[in-house]
């Protein structure tokens, strides 16, 4: 008997990038993610600082007389935890990522980094509001990072086709 298929994998080392435009921008164009209102995020975040969380709820199914409760996908809950590094450059996550501010985050996966945007690429769009920058506690030998949550505030868009 042949094995099965076994799937080529993606490396997420270097094939990963993040990009934030202005809530409102078309984070889908690539004029807008090349132009000077995006800033790229993706290497000012820490190795495990880029946390997209989603839970999703259950709905009970109950039946008369049925000894198993069946169940159904409910709502879902989509939250980002993220941790960057201090930086006063003017494209970092700590000066862009203020309190309050709203942005459509483009997250290009399964793609070298440094390849450059291009018309039909897909990307995830999610669309948050920034909550409190929380200084993390110095360590030894560390660098000075900065926690954060990032509310979502539309339903994300997967694997949506970057356009001109």
């Amino acid at each position: 008997m042949a094995l099965e298929n076994v799937p080529a994998s993606i490396a997420a080392d270097g094939n990963f990038r993040i990009t934030a435009v202005p809530s409102g921008a078309n984070a889908l164009s690539v004029a807008i993610l090349t132009g000077g209102t995006a800033v790229p995020l993706t290497y000012g975040f820490t190795p495990s600082g880029f946390n997209r969380n989603i839970t999703e709820n259950s709905v009970d199914d109950p039946r008369l007389t049925l000894k198993q409760v069946l169940s159904r996908p409910g709502t879902s809950t989509e939250v980002y935890e993220v941790q960057y590094v201090d930086s006063v450059d003017t494209k970092s996550a700590k000066v862009n990522l203020v309190e309050g501010t709203a942005w459509s985050l483009n997250m290009r996966y399964g793609v070298d980094n440094a390849t450059v945007l291009t018309v039909g690429q897909k990307a995830d769009v999610a669309s948050i509001v920034c909550g409190k920058q929380r200084r993390d506690a110095p360590t030894a030998n560390g660098l000075q990072t900065i926690s954060q949550t990032l509310y979502v505030t539309a339903p994300t868009v997967t694997d949506a086709v970057l356009v001109a």
